[in-house]
């Protein structure tokens, strides 16, 4: 399936779930339309738990990091001034 298939495949799954979902509202079908309202704010509130919930686990179960035995020093890790030099002496 190529993405132009794809995205008319999602547009009309799309469509039709807004006008059920609008029928649902106004009372055409026989769910109670409040939970129309209501059952959304519930996942949403959910979901939010859920992923509140799944940060504190992977703060849990992950290892910490292994310690430096000494402290990076970047400047004298990296010498930016010697690749500086060397590029300007490449380009004349």
């Amino acid at each position: 399936m190529d993405d132009k298939s794809l995205g008319y495949t999602i547009m009309i799954i799309t469509l039709a779930i807004m006008a059920g979902y609008l029928a649902w509202i106004l009372g055409y079908l026989p769910i109670p339309p409040e939970l129309a309202v209501s059952l959304p704010v519930y996942l949403a509130v959910y979901m939010i738990l859920f992923i509140v919930l799944w940060i504190g686990y992977t703060m849990a179960t992950t290892p910490p990091p292994v310690p430096l035995d000494t402290p990076l020093d970047l400047d004298t890790e990296f010498d930016f001034d010697e690749d500086e030099e060397k590029e300007k002496a490449e380009e004349e």
